[in-house]
């Protein structure tokens, strides 16, 4: 008689999600309209700008499975995890895994990057960042060859480690994609390396705190200054 699937465990809240998947389609608008339609441009950038602000805030207030002390780790574990994911029965993160957790870092600060330089750079004709006139010729003159550039240099980059990693970890049974879409993952109960207690009902007040800390930064730069 074979034995029941193990039953799904819900990890990703729904804001999670919505952050997720807006992310490449912000990303798409503010290549496309670079150049092109700076006003635009400028109205993408503060999304993108809000929706980080947002990731870092719920990092610390979120639901258990979104918060950086729930998948970043000490270098010693991430080692074990590493010689231990060559195994068949390797274990099984229903959140982020130790190398995981190191990616989500890496793409908050690649991202991060961008807009920092975005916020000194200019188009030298038209449209400048919110930052440009605090900062000397030398240096808005360096920001903007690296906003220009870091798209393609690093952004695509970790774009496509993360695919990557994702199709890997399919092979190996475990269905990101799906997981980031329903919110629930499944594992054996035997394998589950860092199952916490369900956060039950959506901690609202927490949401409206950090989307208001997040909405911070949007009318410094782009509204106050």
């Amino acid at each position: 008689m074979s034995s029941l699937p193990p039953k799904p465990v819900k990890v990703w809240d729904w804001s999670i999600r919505v952050f997720h998947w807006s992310l490449p389609i912000l990303l798409f608008l503010l290549w496309r309209s670079a150049g092109d339609d700076m006003d635009q441009h400028m109205l993408f950038a503060q999304a993108l700008l809000a929706l980080l602000s947002y990731r870092i805030v719920w990092g610390v207030i979120g639901t258990p499975y979104a918060r950086f002390s729930h998948f970043l780790y000490h270098p010693r574990h991430i080692v074990h995890y590493l010689r231990a994911s060559t195994k068949a029965n390797k274990p099984i993160y229903l959140g982020h895994n130790p190398v995981g957790g190191i990616m989500v870092l890496v793409i908050l600060v690649t991202l991060l990057f961008q807009l920092v330089t975005g916020l000194f750079a200019s188009d030298d004709i038209f449209y400048n960042g919110p930052l440009y006139n605090y900062a000397s010729g030398a240096t808005t003159d360096l920001m903007t060859r690296w906003h220009k550039n870091w798209f393609y240099e690093g952004i695509l980059l970790i774009i496509g480690l993360h695919v990557l990693a994702i199709v890997l970890y399919r092979l190996r049974g475990e269905a990101l994609v799906k997981a980031m879409i329903t919110g629930h993952k499944q594992a054996p109960e035997d394998r589950r390396a860092d199952e916490r207690t369900p956060h039950g009902a959506f901690p609202w007040f927490r949401f409206i705190i950090a989307v208001l800390l997040a909405a911070v930064p949007v009318w410094v730069l782009f509204y106050y200054l």
